[in-house]
């Protein structure tokens, strides 16, 4: 007789607010990571685009400051709490196309995916994109299963909010195409006014970026489309396998090689056409970046707006699977959920009790130490103006820093777009630079007096050390075309 997994109502709830919760607790113990800092600097200057992104993530965390404050803990919560609306989205998913049981599992087995247990407290544009993406296709499971053209319209609002959260949320639209090409019962959709009216929605939804992207040199799309730079480097795909397996959670990664198994040689006690509608909606994303990693290395968290939908195709063939997968299904939430809870641990290292081997979080850590360090040399120079040559390094300063002197990128300058133009006068007052270029630096600033270092460290272990110099005035150029185009001059 089939052992059941617990996937009942209360269990399934009370477990995802329980790790959400464990996730909010992390949100509030780990320091902001430099890209959150930088979407802070974003959500300062709300825009409709931004180099590296679409808005969506700089909204959310303008709104989440304002509910929650101005901390780490401000800046992570909407992101963190959105977990819970796309595990009810799946799971609605899930009982459109299987059943309650399916729809349970799907739902702990989202959170119990390693990406999101353990990389979900982190503010970055994968959580809305993950949340639409998931909206969406629970749209499109309603209407495979209602029949209801309604729902077409939910598709194309919750695709366009996806377009306007990460530009990997484009080949959902690619998908859903497939999927009503692919399955002949679907097909009767392409000439639907229901699904013309969603794909409207969704052109609605997404122009105010797309017009902002084309007065802005599509930046934001060049950002995307990178590929191919690295030359063919073959070895890069098993690494993105691999990355790819233990991330989603080994246990739920074998499943869903079950369904997609399943699917593929038309196994017919498999719940198949449920099963194929998700796969075709996922497949051009895993397509694109499989063959991006013959290239370039695949970051682990690119495919994350899809991870529910996975999770959801493995819950299927996890119950309609033969009785000797019942040990393995049984074991996928609880062993996901504890490698979560104990990355979690090793990341926020309450009170610094970890080894520096052990802290998942280190390379978070020392920004204090910077923005101590840079604040004395400020004082000691006398300086107006603090000039940065990295993104990372800006963003940690005007985190750390505010209220103090005027902050400014000398390099990678169109990052920077959505910033007042620096006040000119600046250049001509006394400023310190810090960084870790200091051929760049000294060429830019001929004048520079080099400073002591300033070395940001967790313990008594160094994490990196910048170099820093007090310059009596700034190439005007610095401040708008910015160092790495002005060269010496």
């Amino acid at each position: 007789m089939r052992k059941a997994d617990p996937t009942g109502l209360v269990f399934v709830s009370l477990a995802v607010v329980a790790l959400t919760a464990a996730r909010l607790l992390a949100a509030a113990l780990v320091p902001l990571s430099p890209d959150e800092a930088y979407y802070y600097d974003w959500s300062r200057f709300p825009a409709w685009g931004y180099y590296d992104h679409p808005p969506m993530i700089a909204w959310w965390i303008a709104a989440s400051t304002a509910i929650f404050g101005t901390s780490a803990f401000g800046v992570r919560a909407l992101a963190v709490l959105a977990t819970l609306p796309a595990s009810a989205a799946i799971a609605i998913a899930g009982r459109a196309l299987f059943d309650a049981p399916v729809a349970g599992r799907a739902a702990l087995w989202t959170n119990a995916t390693l990406l999101i247990g353990v990389g979900g407290f982190i503010a970055t544009p994968d959580e809305p994109s993950l949340l639409f993406w998931t909206l969406a296709v629970m749209a499109f499971a309603l209407v495979m299963r209602t029949g209801n053209g309604g729902w077409w319209l939910l598709v194309g609002l919750s695709a366009g909010l996806g377009i306007d959260s990460k530009l990997t949320n484009l080949f959902l639209g690619l998908g859903v195409v497939l999927a009503l090409l692919a399955q002949r019962d679907l097909r009767r959709w392409l000439w639907s006014a229901w699904t013309w009216a969603g794909l409207g929605v969704a052109l609605i939804v997404i122009a105010p970026v797309a017009i902002w992207n084309a007065d802005h040199a599509w930046m934001t799309l060049g950002q995307f489309t990178r590929i191919g730079g690295g030359g063919f480097q073959p070895l890069k795909f098993p690494e993105f396998v691999v990355t790819q397996f233990g991330l989603l959670n080994p246990l739920v990664a074998i499943f869903l090689g079950l369904a997609v198994a399943a699917w593929l040689a038309r196994r017919r006690e498999y719940p198949l056409a449920g099963i194929a509608g998700l796969a075709w909606t996922a497949l051009p994303l895993v397509a694109y970046m499989a063959f991006h990693s013959l290239h370039q290395q695949v970051q682990g968290n690119w495919l994350a707006p899809i991870y529910p939908t996975l999770a959801l195709m493995a819950a299927a063939a996890a119950g309609a699977a033969p009785e000797r997968w019942t040990p393995h299904r049984a074991l996928a939430f609880p062993v996901g959920a504890a490698l979560s809870l104990a990355g979690l641990l090793l990341t926020a290292n309450p009170g610094n009790v970890l080894p520096f081997a052990l802290d998942a979080g280190r390379q978070l850590r020392g920004w204090d130490d910077v923005a101590t360090g840079t604040r004395a040399a400020t004082g000691q120079a006398g300086a107006h103006w603090i000039g940065t040559d990295g993104y990372d390094l800006n963003a940690e300063l005007t985190w750390h820093l505010p209220g103090g002197p005027p902050i400014v990128a000398i390099a990678d300058r169109a990052r920077y777009v959505y910033l007042p133009p620096a006040d000119p006068a600046l250049a001509g007052q006394p400023g310190i630079v810090v960084g870790e270029d200091a051929g760049l630096i000294t060429r830019c600033f001929p004048n520079a007096t080099r400073l002591p270092d300033i070395i940001r460290r967790t313990g008594d272990n160094v994490i990196a050390t910048y170099v820093a110099f007090s310059v009596p005035n700034a190439p005007p150029a610095a401040f708008t075309a910015g160092c790495d185009y002005i060269g010496a001059n």
